[in-house]
């Protein structure tokens, strides 16, 4: 069978089993990539599965190195290559399970950028445009994704009952987020004096109607630079603010965990880092005499 008709299959399969719509994507450009460069590069015409071999699958990654891709990109295209051939094993497509004997790549971990509760009202007190302040709140005070924060709608925020409805986040869950009264106060004034209420979505601009990802990130890198601060600060930093301070009020990681719409406690894990000072303060505390 073709390469390109059991990709569509499988990524059928993963629409089916309600993969992430960025997951969806991501498979199905790599595997559109890597079908490519086999059928331009290897065979000069159609790739079928069956004359594919592991030296192909290691070639594809080597030419994925020479191209530029950093190792977290390549890492990716691996667990995506892996995927594939675990779906193909067990439909029985093949008995070889090729991308299982390709190696893993080893990606340097970065210390995470993330700001302290200090700094984070430093980072707010000098952002001057009211919806990209009050998106950098609301992620501040709730730990909300970016990509759930764009896609909030008028009828997710409900200030009598003092809640933010997350539809749909990661992995399709919805989950239910309390406000404080500190971030009610900054949302009700945004919804009543700010936004375009001309559009549905919660944070909506008076040009597009809507927030995206990415002019807020850039707004984000600007008022982290203008405010002394790395500008290398996302969204997603400030998502690990909110747990990072949360986790020094020593909030349980399984409320952690629900705040976050994590699926396991793993995945809240990684916010249990402690500053150098909190360490050196902890062992001074200790006396054995």
């Amino acid at each position: 069978m073709t390469l390109a008709k059991l990709i569509n299959i499988f990524i059928e399969f993963l629409d089916d089993k309600d993969s992430s719509p960025h997951t969806i994507r991501n498979y199905k450009s790599n595997l559109i990539d890597f079908t490519r460069y086999l059928e331009e590069e290897i065979f000069n015409g159609i790739a079928i599965l069956d004359n594919i071999t592991i030296e192909h699958l290691q070639e594809y990654m080597s030419y994925r190195k020479k191209r530029g891709n950093s190792g977290k990109t390549r890492a990716n295209v691996l667990v995506c290559l892996r995927s594939f051939w675990n779906f193909l094993v067990r439909r029985g497509y093949t008995n070889s399970n090729l991308a299982k004997q390709l190696d893993s790549i080893h990606i340097q971990k970065k210390e995470r950028i993330w700001l302290t509760a200090d700094e984070m009202k430093h980072f707010l007190s000098v952002i001057d445009k009211p919806i990209i302040y009050t998106a950098c709140a609301t992620i501040c005070y709730t730990g909300l994704r970016v990509s759930e924060l764009c896609s909030l709608t008028i009828d997710d925020v409900n200030f009598s009952r003092n809640e933010i409805y997350v539809i749909c986040g990661k992995g399709k869950k919805d989950r239910i987020i309390p406000m404080n009264e500190e971030i009610r106060k900054i949302l009700k004034e945004y919804a009543e004096c700010h936004r375009n209420k001309n559009s549905e979505n919660f944070f909506s601009t008076f040009g597009s109607g809507k927030l995206t990802h990415q002019y807020l990130n850039e707004c984000i890198h600007h008022y982290a630079a203008k405010s002394g601060l790395n500008p290398k600060l996302s969204a997603h930093c400030l998502r690990h603010s909110f747990a990072s301070a949360l986790v020094a009020q020593n909030v349980p990681i399984s409320v952690l965990q629900r705040l976050l719409g994590h699926a396991d406690l793993k995945s809240s894990s990684i916010y249990l880092h402690t500053a150098q000072s909190q360490l050196i303060e902890s062992i001074n505390t200790l006396s054995l005499k």
